[in-house]
């Protein structure tokens, strides 16, 4: 196997993936740095995933899984709040109308 991947470049590009996400997904929700802390913790867990499933993988491809689990979660956390506000609205403009 090659050169290992210093942690700290690992941590700073699943960052910048999680505030990209938050970014593409849009919403004035919790804020970027909520983005980024989300990013790092879907790639954390996929990467913790990874390694307590056994499977080892090249530094690329460990990096490209946590690429995608620190871009679902903050699109996960950004979809859900927005169903969640959407069924709020919903609820209140029913109650209105009685």
């Amino acid at each position: 196997m090659g050169e290992v991947m210093p942690y700290a470049a690992f941590l700073v590009f699943v960052a910048i993936t999680g505030w990209a996400a938050g970014e593409i997904v849009g919403g004035k929700d919790y804020g970027r740095l909520t983005d980024v802390l989300l990013g790092i913790s879907g790639a954390l867990l996929v990467r913790f995933v990874l390694e307590s499933a056994g499977i080892t993988l090249h530094d690329i491809y460990l990096l490209l899984f946590s690429v995608w689990g620190a871009a679902t979660v903050p699109v996960i956390f950004r979809l859900s709040l927005r169903h969640r506000e959407s069924a709020k609205r919903n609820r209140t403009t029913v109650a209105s109308q009685h």
